[in-house]
């Protein structure tokens, strides 16, 4: 199948009709493109050296095409085959030509290069995966090797040997996500596998066999679940390996151990997998484009969007991309992998949007970070449509965690020396977004407010929270209500508990205080003490967040007598309930009342929103101090906190995330 695919772009090259649109002149470098915006890799024809780089522009709906040549005056090379954005630079490894380049996000100037070399074990280059700010992996077409590179100074450290894991002596691999230390690579060219690389000790420890061959594609989702998609091999007369059937897969990225297989209808050789940026809908391209939760079972029977049609013939896509700031899908369309392809951009809802020529073969996205500025005017706009949403954040006080500051899926949104203004001002644009902020280890709570009282509808639901628990892993947080009796605006009245299933239980400890010790020194674990006579750790785990330091400096502490900088945080705790046995952690769920918790009040509500699970709560269930219903008419602040003090070592601390609090009511 590839060697008949590089045959029909050799010949495509040879063309004299075919010329790629490249825009008017070279880009001014003191004019960069902006951030927010689009950059699509083409990657040519086999052997032309004519793959490109293009940049989108969305609120305009601008294109520039050739940017990587206009603004370099050089030739991007041969067969572009993937691009990615991390810490400011975007890399594109070009397949053919060897070399892995740098660039600038804001101005995409080249900064550094790696090629192949006699002192190194890269041969064809095909996508590149940050594992820390100083290590990254590359995959290869034809080198047995994985090769690790920095990506700061683009020197080569090394390669991990992966020969022997494919058919036909034939070595291959590609696509590559990481969950914790370990780091999952598909195994695409005549194979049926998956490798597990353990990213501290650069070595391949496990093997993952399919039941399909050549998977394609991969994506983890919030769950901690690995969806990998197969394009099932080729068949021809006489000839051909596999059944030709594409599969979708989902693994347990914990166990490393398949949970659902589905065999797709279909049989397009060009399979891929997006997923959101909550990690929460998968995108599937089938030549027509399907969309699933992640909840899902089973395959959807209808196309999200439908392949567009030219003069009256099906057009066979070939890109994929979801943009994770506001979920709209970039489909990308070959045509006859000759001329300038086609690409098509949709709203989240599945409505064409914009459609544009870009470069030949276009096949893979890179979405830029948006400017401040660019943040500000989309936190103005959502206001204007989500009416029922907290409209101030007062207090962001998250314990120590791993997932507070730099988590691997969050970004590194709350930057050094921010003040709790701003670390607010970060939390309401996440909600805004349903976008996660974790509150942390035990304590750890965020507080926000609405514009308007939320009535108590004396037994109905009231307040809706979005965490992302599952059945097997919640790490719930308790949920406090307050009046604003003074009517002064702010949160400084009595806080009152809202009644969960183990409220006044065994499971259940009133007044709990909790004490964190800031560390020594960088890379250390926190060290806890409480008012009950426990201590603990909320320990330190660089495979999840690199920073030196889970201490959050935007939130205020205290000194003993021994000058050691500390901060206690009051409120309730549940009992910890997770276990941790052959390397897999259950963090079971309550019945109901609690945030982050796979709770019955945990579910899709088509009144509030059908396409999501939230939790649902209740003011009626408000108690005093005493334990007494605080029989509340309406409330103006809700307050969440973590409420266990467990961790795992492959999970970290328990620690409860929450995307948005909304007024049931007002949607």
């Amino acid at each position: 199948m590839l060697l008949l695919a590089l045959v029909l772009m050799a010949a495509c090259s040879n063309s004299e009709a075919v010329i790629e649109p490249e825009g008017s002149g070279p880009i001014s470098p003191t004019n960069p493109v902006v951030d927010g915006g689009v950059l699509i890799l083409c990657e040519g024809s086999f052997n032309a050296g004519n793959s490109s780089l293009s940049y989108y522009n969305p609120v305009d709906k601008t294109v520039e095409n050739g940017v990587f040549r206009r603004i370099n005056d050089a030739k991007l090379g041969d067969v572009g085959q993937s691009i990615c954005i991390f810490d400011g630079t975007i890399y594109i490894a070009v397949e053919n030509s060897g070399v892995i380049w740098a660039l600038d996000e804001k101005t995409f100037k080249v900064k550094g290069r790696l090629t192949a070399t006699a002192d190194n074990n890269i041969i064809n280059p095909r996508y590149i995966h940050k594992v820390y700010k100083d290590k990254a992996y590359v995959t290869d077409l034809y080198s047995p090797y994985i090769n690790i590179f920095d990506p700061q100074t683009m020197q080569y450290k090394g390669s991990i040997k992966v020969d022997g894991i494919t058919m036909n002596d034939y070595s291959s691999t590609e696509e590559m996500v990481q969950f914790g230390r370990y780091v999952f690579v598909n195994c695409w060219s005549y194979c049926n596998k998956l490798l597990v690389i353990d990213s501290e000790k650069d070595e391949l420890v496990n093997t993952i066999e399919l039941s399909s061959w050549q998977p394609k594609s991969m994506a983890i989702d919030a769950a901690g679940k690995l969806w990998v998609i197969t394009d099932g091999g080729y068949k021809m007369e006489g000839e051909g390996f596999g059944d030709n059937i594409p599969h979708l897969y989902r693994i347990n990225a914990l166990t490393q151990r398949i949970e659902l297989d589905i065999p797709l209808c279909t049989d397009e050789a060009n399979v891929q997998l997006a997923i959101n940026g909550a990690g929460e809908v998968l995108y599937i391209l089938d030549n027509d484009v399907y969309r699933m939760n992640i909840s899902d079972e089973t395959f959807p029977t209808e196309p999200f969007i439908k392949a567009p049609v030219t003069n009256g013939k099906r057009n066979f896509l070939y890109g994929l991309g979801v943009n994770p700031q506001n979920d709209e899908v970039y489909v990308a369309d070959a045509i006859d992998y000759c001329q300038s392809g086609m690409v098509y951009r949709y709203s989240a809802s599945g409505e064409l949007l914009d459609q544009f020529r870009v470069g030949i073969t276009p096949n893979h996205f890179a979405f830029c970070k948006k400017s401040e500025a660019e943040m500000e005017d989309d936190v103005e706009e959502d206001l204007v449509y989500s009416p029922a949403l907290v409209d101030t954040v007062f207090e962001f006080m998250p314990a120590p965690g791993h997932q507070v500051n730099g988590y691997s899926l969050v970004g590194d949104f709350i930057f050094a020396g921010a003040t709790m203004q701003e670390a607010c001002q970060r939390a309401l644009k996440h909600f805004r977004k349903k976008y996660m902020i974790s509150l942390g280890a035990q304590g750890g709570y965020v507080v926000a407010g609405f514009k308007h009282n939320v009535r108590n509808s004396q037994g109905d639901y009231d307040l809706v929270i979005k965490g992302n628990p599952f059945d097997y892993q919640s790490e719930p947080g308790i949920i406090w209500v307050m009046k604003d009796e003074n009517g002064d605006g702010l949160p400084n009245d009595t806080w009152y508990e809202l009644r969960g299933s183990e409220y006044g239980t065994e499971n259940h400890t009133l007044n709990y205080a909790i004490t964190y010790y800031k560390p020594t020194g960088p890379e250390k674990n926190i060290e806890w003490t409480d008012n009950q006579g426990g201590g603990g750790i909320v320990p330190y785990m660089k495979t999840w967040n690199q920073h030196p330091s889970y201490w959050q400096d935007w939130v205020p502490t205290d000194r003993d007598a021994q000058g050691r900088e500390y901060r206690t945080y009051y409120g309730s705790r549940l009992k910890d309930t997770h276990t941790y046995e052959n390397y897999y952690t259950m963090e079971p769920p309550f019945a109901w009342g609690y945030a982050d918790n796979w709770g019955s009040d945990y579910f899709k509500n088509r009144k509030f929103d059908a396409d999501m699970a939230m939790g649902y709560y209740k003011i009626s269930n408000a108690m005093t101090a005493t334990g007494e219903p605080a029989n509340l008419d309406y409330i103006n602040f809700v307050k969440i906190q973590t409420a266990q003090t467990g961790w795992s070592p492959n999970l970290g601390e328990i620690s409860t995330e929450v995307y948005g609090i909304w007024d049931y009511h007002l949607k």
